[in-house]
């Protein structure tokens, strides 16, 4: 059994949350000996509401039909073992049943797709992921009730989260990065006035344009924005006033350009061009770097900005967030060491491992 491997069945062993489900464990490294190599046969095997855990690996797993309530579960987008390899899919596609109640977590994802007109995807919880895109529905009844919490959003081109026409969306604890320096690439694209997009951080490296503005958001209309902190390196920054918005509310948020002055938001209660002043921050890092540090300084404008007293950014209200995606919902493990990795059959495997229980364990 490879390394990878035998870290999920220890997993697996320790969880107190899968008690209740079957698990199955998918692992496409040559010579894995795991239950199945393909997600895809694992999906399709499961019964609603089982477990699957998707094993870190170079090869990329390819597209997910989603046909029926799972939990699906990697080790991390960025774990601090096996060299920070990660479990990679292409689209997730809510597209071939009623797969509501999903859940989505610690994974590298290309795109989550809740598009179907056809079946109900309702309150499909992804969280602490990297994910390039999410789409929602045309329809006001079909994908609902989303939570998008603790992932990881880098995007170089498309829109990260098209709303459409969903409802209640909740959009919390994320980080989102503009990596493209275009004026007009959004990040934000039909969000409603059912949305929530709250306490996040939003990095852009986008340049103005001509007029020194730039698009982050785009049809979107009515949406509640709190609590954020958006961050500007581009150059010739001042605004980020294009696209066909209306009535976005804008209270309690903080935005700092590293190149020019930003100019006022609109709304109440935002802190204009101020520096967050993070515990550790590199512009240039990236934002799921771990030599990053979200948390607020003491004395900062940011500290206690909120709208409800709490600190401004990830790291205010309940959601425990994970710079590396950790599922908050499963143990992590810390170190792992074989002592004897050659071994005869029958011979005991002699192991060390330290594990963090993690915030619902």
């Amino acid at each position: 059994m490879k390394k990878s491997t035998l870290i999920f069945v220890v997993l697996f062993s320790i969880c107190k949350t899968i008690k209740a489900q079957t698990v199955h464990i998918v692992d496409n490294n040559q010579g894995s000996g795991a239950q199945y190599t393909s997600v895809q046969a694992a999906i399709n095997a499961a019964d609603p509401n089982d477990i699957i855990y998707i094993q870190p690996s170079p090869n990329n797993y390819g597209d997910l039909q989603m046909t029926k309530p799972l939990k699906i579960y990697g080790i991390a987008h960025n774990p601090e073992l096996n060299a920070g390899q990660n479990a990679r899919v292409n689209n997730i596609l809510f597209r071939y049943a009623d797969a509501s109640g999903s859940r989505i977590s610690g994974l590298r994802i290309a795109g989550v797709y809740l598009d179907n007109t056809t079946y109900n995807n309702h309150g499909v919880v992804i969280t602490n992921n990297r994910i390039v895109n999410i789409n929602g529905n045309s329809s006001t009844g079909r994908a609902n009730d989303a939570v998008i919490s603790g992932n990881f959003f880098y995007h170089d081109s498309s829109r990260a989260i098209d709303n459409y026409n969903s409802q209640n969306w909740i959009i919390s604890n994320n980080t989102f990065t503009r990596q493209s320096t275009y004026w007009g690439y959004d990040l934000f694209y039909r969000l409603n006035n059912t949305t929530l997009l709250n306490n996040n951080i939003i990095l852009s490296r986008q340049n103005g344009d001509g007029n020194q503005s730039i698009q982050l958001f785009n049809a979107c209309s009515g949406t509640q924005i709190t609590n954020n902190i958006f961050i500007f390196t581009g150059n010739s920054v001042v605004n980020m006033n294009l696209g066909s918005n209306s009535a976005l509310n804008f209270q309690n948020n903080l935005t700092y350009s590293y190149n020019s002055t930003f100019d006022s938001l609109s709304g109440a209660n935002n802190l204009d061009n101020t520096d967050p002043q993070f515990v550790a921050f590199n512009p240039s890092f990236s934002l799921n770097s771990p030599n990053q540090d979200f948390h607020i300084q003491g004395g900062s404008a940011a500290e206690d900005a909120g709208t409800d007293g709490n600190d401004l950014g990830v790291f205010n209200g309940v959601y425990p967030f994970s710079l590396r995606g950790y599922p908050t919902d499963l143990p992590y493990l810390e170190d792992f060491v074989i002592y004897n990795n050659i071994i005869s059959a029958g011979t005991p495997l002699s192991i060390n491992i330290k594990a963090n229980a993690n915030i619902n364990n």
